[in-house]
């Protein structure tokens, strides 16, 4: 049983269905940067079925001995969006679920919440002796690594989703949010426009932020987020054994992690420790061959459009210039 007054902070992942590979891969990766901090695994699968290179790392939690929180919430959720029903509800229970297990095993230290495509490089006590608030958002608006000082900054953060759900003033902020961000990631009320919404309330830390100067965290690998990039999204140099972001004026930031959106999932194996490859190699060798596989076939990919789209803009330039 873990006892919270006795660690430096704890990793949470939740995670409903099979384990995917990339979410293997980003739990390994969680305990490469963070070989002594504790890792919970909020999830519906059984323990049998959970692949044996994380069995021993991770404290799995079963979600429904855990969900009377997320269950209240559900009955005042109003669903908007093209998302699935599920999907967008999970998204916004995954809170209630933490704190709900942090309540019942008396959990007093820091945490971060990672998403299962979300690659974490930076020890969580270096976030924690770094930041200053109490919660941290991710590019504005973004739960992909969300820093929580205590349990108490998670209660306040799920009394303001719950508050907003229940009052009419309150989802009209939310909603109100998403008509003045003009941001196309966040086109109707979901969990990014309460992150949002609640962020500029109380004015916190941004970790995506590239003005910063101990370490940045990514959004969206193939979004640009004021760091350069190349072929596969953000440009990731290594110095000292460290991952680095290199800004628009080609000052090296320290990459905090990196959040894979969508079908960037496939291009895990890059973006992982040697020593996440070595026991996936290990464990899962068929697995990890095959993700291997997809992953390179990706970046082909990617590179053949990349080819396309630049030839197709010196084309046009060439054209322009000759007409």
């Amino acid at each position: 049983m873990m006892n919270g007054a006795t660690q430096n902070g704890t990793l949470f992942f939740v995670h409903r269905g099979h384990l995917q590979p990339y979410l293997v891969a980003s739990i390994l990766q969680a305990r490469s940067s963070n070989p002594k901090t504790p890792i919970v695994l909020l999830s519906d699968q059984p323990l049998e079925s959970i692949p044996s290179e994380i069995v021993t790392v991770i404290t799995l939690a079963t979600l429904s001995e855990f969900s009377a929180k997320a269950e209240n919430f559900e009955k005042v959720f109003r669903f908007e969006g093209e998302n699935s029903f599920e999907y967008e509800l999970m998204n916004f229970q995954r809170w209630f679920y933490v704190q709900e297990f942090c309540d019942v095993h008396s959990i007093s230290v820091p945490l971060m919440v990672l998403d299962s495509d979300a690659y974490l490089y930076l020890s969580l006590d270096t976030v924690t002796e770094t930041v200053q608030t109490d919660m941290t958002v991710v590019d504005k608006v973004g739960p992909q690594f969300t820093y929580f000082r205590s349990p108490e900054a998670l209660t306040r953060f799920t009394g303001f989703l719950l508050e907003s759900f229940l009052n009419p003033e309150g989802y009209e902020l939310l909603r109100g949010f998403v008509r003045e961000s003009g941001d196309t990631g966040v086109p109707h009320v979901s969990d990014m426009a309460a992150f949002g919404a609640y962020a500029q309330l109380n004015k916190l830390e941004d970790l995506g932020n590239p003005n910063r100067r101990n370490f940045v965290f990514c959004e969206n690998i193939g979004s640009p987020q004021g760091l350069a990039t190349n072929f596969l999204g953000k440009k990731i140099i290594s110095r000292r054994g460290r991952r680095h972001f290199t800004t628009r004026e080609g000052r090296a930031i320290v990459a905090g992690g990196v959040h894979l959106q969508g079908g960037n999932k496939d291009l895990w194996p890059y973006f992982v420790d040697s020593s996440v490859k070595q026991s996936l190699q290990k464990h899962s060798p068929r697995d990890y061959a095959k993700a291997l596989r997809v992953a390179r076939q990706k970046a082909f990919r990617i590179g053949l459009l990349k080819i396309a789209a630049r030839s197709r803009k010196l084309f046009t330039r060439e054209w322009a210039t000759s007409a």
